[in-house]
């Protein structure tokens, strides 16, 4: 069970990190092509949305760690910033 939660955390993932990659490339491809305020707001969003999937990818990567330190047999203590493994603490 606890294996399967960390597989389709890391898959999701790879998902947020993909959709990341592709509004990056799209960001790029408008900055080839594109002038004038219209595509600096579509550049602007694109570099946004890559920024929130990223952030997705990160969070998603961190549960996928946690999952896998409980998995190990590793402790888990909370601490003011948050979850950490009692030999990161």
């Amino acid at each position: 069970m606890i294996r399967h939660l960390i597989a389709r955390r890391k898959a999701e993932a790879a998902r947020h990190q993909e959709a990341a990659d592709e509004y990056r490339a799209a960001a790029e491809a408008l900055r080839a092509v594109g002038t004038g305020p219209l595509a600096a707001a579509l550049i602007r969003n694109q570099e946004a949305a890559a920024d929130r999937a990223q952030e997705r990818a990160a969070e998603q990567r961190a549960a996928a760690d946690l999952l896998a330190a409980v998995w190990d047999g590793r402790g888990i203590t909370n601490t003011p910033d948050g979850p950490v493994t009692t030999e990161e603490w």
